[in-house]
């Protein structure tokens, strides 16, 4: 018994040929003995190279709005038929598949068209290449990518961005080496999310319109704005709103003109941190860079106002007071009284009392009436302080509702 199970694993596997270090070599030498990596693999010189061309995304290492460039890590996957590298499986003790240095064979000149700064080659004398025995070779070169980007910050920071990376055949024509979109496009199954983008779509395009062969992959990103909206918009929004309550402070306090003077500072630092992050040379001006630059002007305002507001203060009491404050002082009344007489619309029998004590001073003339009612310089910083508080909240509000509105409507 135990003399028929040893025949029967000899007939069973002793036709299965081990693949030795000797057969490679031998099959790579007979490959390699005649071929010449300076031609084109095609047996018919008119037809084209297919290119079967797929991009793994890793990472989206950053975006530099300044300069306007996009840097990602990836890999490329391209695969084609070499008709010269074409071998028997069965006659090579069923070796299906070599690796070969991507220097010992043709492979095409495949360069980033849209590079930031850099034009070198892909891949690397270490990079191997995947060859089938039907002639198939599969190339997978990995690479940091720095590519130009077009920013657009109109909606900063909730805006959204489209960059592509662009592959170009250098040396081929359309002719001679033609590019076909895999069906993987941009594969995502790599991908490490990032902290700053998120990508919303990507799409693959094949340029046929020139000589040269071309594809572009394009990768749609949004800002994630968290970071944004809790380190400078709402810090801006409460820089806003203190500089309406400059008004709320008394002339006499001598802290009023300092007070307008430093949320002005605020204003204009974080300006400058707005424009370190931007582009400079961008086709498009950021909403919130203009909003920004709306409530530098209103703190500018202020600041002319409360310094008007100090020299009045202090105006001696002989020089008359002009028909424009006086205006001022008699708007300021008419609200206070509609406030005031909001709060009860009868009439006491005290009030009654009252008003025959006034009926009594009226008869010593209007000459002493006009004297007392005679409004002055402290009435007149009391009344601009009131209409200037109302009317920047309101511009404040208007200014707040159009930023959001805007930024809303456009992402």
């Amino acid at each position: 018994m135990a003399a028929i199970s040893t025949v029967f694993a000899v007939c069973l596997f002793g036709g299965v040929n081990s693949q030795t270090p000797v057969q490679v070599k031998s099959l790579v030498d007979n490959l390699l003995s005649n071929y010449d990596k300076r031609i084109r693999p095609v047996e018919d010189q008119t037809l084209p190279v297919i290119l079967d061309v797929s991009f793994s995304l890793i990472s989206i290492i950053g975006v530099d709005e300044v300069n306007e460039k996009l840097e990602t890590s990836g890999y490329l996957t391209i695969q084609w038929t070499d008709t010269l590298l074409r071998w028997d499986p069965a006659s090579n003790n069923g070796i299906s598949t070599i690796f070969l240095p991507q220097n010992d064979i043709w492979k095409p000149d495949i360069v980033l068209g849209n590079g930031f700064k850099k034009f070198e080659e892909f891949g690397g004398s270490f990079y191997n290449v995947e060859v089938e025995s039907f002639g198939n070779v599969f190339w997978k070169p990995f690479q940091v990518f720095e590519t130009q980007c077009s920013i657009d910050t109109t909606y900063y920071p909730y805006d959204r961005e489209v960059c592509e990376i662009v592959f170009v055949v250098w040396s081929y024509t359309v002719i001679e080496v033609e590019i076909f979109k895999s069906a993987n496009g941009i594969n995502l199954n790599e991908y490490t999310e990032s902290g700053v983008w998120e990508i919303t779509r990507t799409d693959v395009k094949v340029s046929k319109e020139s000589v040269e062969s071309k594809v572009t992959f394009s990768i749609h990103i949004k800002r994630k704005p968290f970071y944004y909206i809790f380190n400078i918009m709402i810090p801006i929004l409460f820089l806003g709103m203190l500089t309406i309550f400059v008004f709320a402070l008394p002339v006499d306090a001598g802290e009023k003109m300092s007070y307008a003077m430093t949320v002005f500072l605020s204003f204009a630092v974080f300006l400058t941190i707005i424009n370190t992050l931007l582009p400079v040379s961008s086709e498009t001006t950021p909403v919130l860079s203009i909003y920004l630059l709306m409530q530098m002007t209103m703190s500018i305002l202020v600041l002319f106002i409360t310094a008007l507001q100090i020299r009045l203060h202090h105006r001696d009491t002989s020089v008359p007071i002009s028909k424009p404050f006086r205006f001022m002082v008699r708007l300021m009344h008419y609200f206070h009284c509609r406030k005031s007489c909001k709060t009860s619309k009868t009439i006491s029998p005290a009030e009654n009392k009252d008003s025959e004590y006034r009926d009594n001073f009226d008869s010593m003339g209007e000459t002493s009436q006009e004297e007392k009612n005679r409004p002055e310089w402290k009435d007149v910083t009391s009344a601009i302080d009131f209409l200037a508080f109302w009317s920047f909240f309101l511009l404040y509000l208007c200014l707040t509702v159009y930023l959001f509105a805007t930024i809303i409507r456009g992402s």
